[in-house]
């Protein structure tokens, strides 16, 4: 069945592929597209622990040394990181840099460390010890070796900029995404019919197959899970999401898809969700953790939906659950004929 015509601008960042699609061929709408994934590469040089002389580079070779004043933009994700890590209880902490890199993930190649090496990575992690002063602009790493990575937020970050921007210039109906991972959407793929963006959720086992779809709204959903990212160790599958408490590969699930009001949110819960299994996730979706009057953008809350895969009893098979207020997700599941 063919779908609704769009099109895509894609450009390569932050080791992904970042993409605008947008409903026609409206070329006013391309520019502006054009124009916001331009902005890409600076936010990068921000938040890029692959950039030696990126700002975040920077604070972490500093690390116990001195404050590093940085861009505004790079503050605010570190508040946003700190303010999730409190609302986790840690199990989503921008700091986990040090465990990252002793795992192997940092150069992409992974390996089980000793014990003794897990136990070093997991003191010099904590994000109590992130101090950022907004009026001053800096950020200051207390300890020595301490390092913050922001792979699980900073995606997130880069595609709400893009989608401000966009709706800055009068560009209202767009899907943008980060390795599909991570996505944005905003008005409808028919921009005459509020239909929200069919999204498809994979198998996390089987590369290209859908699970189902799911239909965004004004939303941003992120994915979690150990499907890409991944080696084994005795036979046993260890993934790339860390609990930052423990310094060990974390989630019963195989992955699980969270929709929140931001990408930086849903980046970031998404993991959380993700490190704390299946019965955390459980009683936390859909339940918000505001205080009644608060704006939703002054702190961050728990997703209102989720879909959660975890395997069957061989290991083989993928069972979806629908967590939340599953009444208002729109969610379609694969035909499993075809």
């Amino acid at each position: 069945m063919n779908g609704p015509l769009v099109t895509e601008i894609t450009r390569r960042a932050m080791a992904t592929e970042f993409g605008v699609v947008l409903p026609g061929q409206d070329r006013a709408a391309i520019e502006v597209a054009v124009d916001a994934l331009d902005d890409l590469g600076r936010l990068e040089s921000l938040m890029s622990i692959y950039q030696p002389a990126s700002q975040i580079s920077e604070v972490n070779r500093l690390a116990g040394i001195r404050p590093v004043r940085v861009a505004t933009e790079l503050i605010e994700v570190l508040l946003r990181g700190r303010a999730i890590w409190r609302l986790t209880n840690g199990a989503f902490d921008i700091t986990a840099g040090p465990l990252v890199r002793c795992w192997g993930f940092t150069q992409r190649r992974g390996k089980k460390p000793a014990v003794e090496e897990i136990e070093i990575a997991r003191s010099l992690v904590g994000s109590e010890r992130l101090q950022v002063d907004p009026t001053a602009r800096s950020v200051y790493l207390v300890d020595r070796s301490m390092e913050i990575n922001l792979g699980g937020i900073g995606k997130g970050f880069a595609l709400d900029s893009i989608a401000a921007r966009l709706l800055d210039r009068g560009v209202e109906d767009f899907l943008i995404h980060g390795g599909r991972s991570s996505i944005v959407a905003r008005g409808s793929d028919q921009a005459d019919r509020d239909l929200g963006w069919g999204v498809g959720i994979e198998h996390p086992l089987r590369p290209g197959i859908r699970l189902g779809q799911i239909r965004l709204r004004n939303q941003a959903l992120a994915t979690s899970g150990s499907g890409k990212q991944f080696f084994h160790v005795k036979g046993k599958r260890q993934g790339h999401v860390f609990d930052p408490r423990t310094g060990y590969p974390a989630g019963d699930m195989l992955s699980i898809s969270v929709i929140t009001a931001s990408g930086m949110d849903a980046d970031a819960l998404s993991t959380a969700c993700f490190v704390d299994g299946l019965a955390a996730a459980r009683q936390r979706i859909g339940k918000s953790n505001l205080l009644a009057g608060s704006p939703p953008e002054a702190s961050p809350d728990w997703p209102s939906q989720a879909i959660a895969v975890v395997p069957d009893e061989r290991g083989d098979e993928a069972i979806v659950h629908c967590l939340g207020a599953c009444g208002q997700l729109d969610w379609t599941p694969a035909d499993p004929l075809g």
